[in-house]
């Protein structure tokens, strides 16, 4: 196998929100008014003052996308299309809250997502997107809504593991995972491309 595998590591926040805040960011997350956890009641989320790594990196040509669980506030000024990614296409907060919509960019696709799917269509879109985005640099945030709570899987994956759902759920991220692996490989590009997979607050 090809990297580097870390298992020592640290989180500045145990929970979503926060450690996904200092994640983009680089800050601590009370930094950047993101203490806990935004929940569909919030009318704020993470600063607007606060540079996001997709704002640097498209300061220098890359096309970015924001694909899966943002869960850093959901009115307008905070979603991903206003914190330096060109595009967007997942849910707006945890598999935990309701309703949980489905958006592209900004227009709502489900007004309550199908769970089950979400996996599998993130996958599909970041295989899209590298396909599209192959002749230029871009910088890709995939942020799967799994394996938080209450535990979700296809009907390809569900039944599948000796884990019982949790594992079913991890299966197909681990499919996931290859098939962006696959699709970096069949457009030329893995060679030149720097992957980094992380849970967001700790395993």
């Amino acid at each position: 196998t090809n990297g580097v595998r870390f298992t020592n590591h640290s989180t500045p926040h145990p929970v979503c929100s926060a450690a996904r805040a200092a994640l983009l960011t680089g800050l601590y997350p009370t930094r950047v008014n993101s203490p806990g956890v935004f929940s569909p009641l919030d009318v704020d989320g993470m600063s607007t003052d606060a540079a996001t790594i997709a704002d640097l990196l498209k300061t220098t040509g890359y096309n970015t996308m924001a694909i899966g669980k943002w869960h850093l506030g959901h009115a307008e000024p905070y979603l991903p299309t206003n914190r330096g990614f060109d595009d967007f296409y997942g849910v707006p907060y945890s598999v935990d809250m309701a309703p949980l919509p489905l958006l592209h960019g900004r227009k709502i696709l489900e007004e309550d997502a199908d769970r089950d799917l979400l996996t599998q269509k993130y996958t599909e879109k970041a295989v899209s997107f590298i396909e599209q985005s192959k002749e230029h640099p871009f910088f890709l945030y995939l942020a799967y809504s799994y394996p938080h709570i209450p535990l979700h899987a296809s009907k390809n994956f569900r039944g599948r593991s000796k884990s019982g759902l949790y594992g079913d759920t991890v299966a197909e991220i681990d499919w996931s995972v290859g098939e962006v692996m696959k699709a970096l490989k069949k457009n030329g590009i893995e060679k030149n491309t720097q992957v980094i997979f992380t849970s967001d607050h700790g395993p």
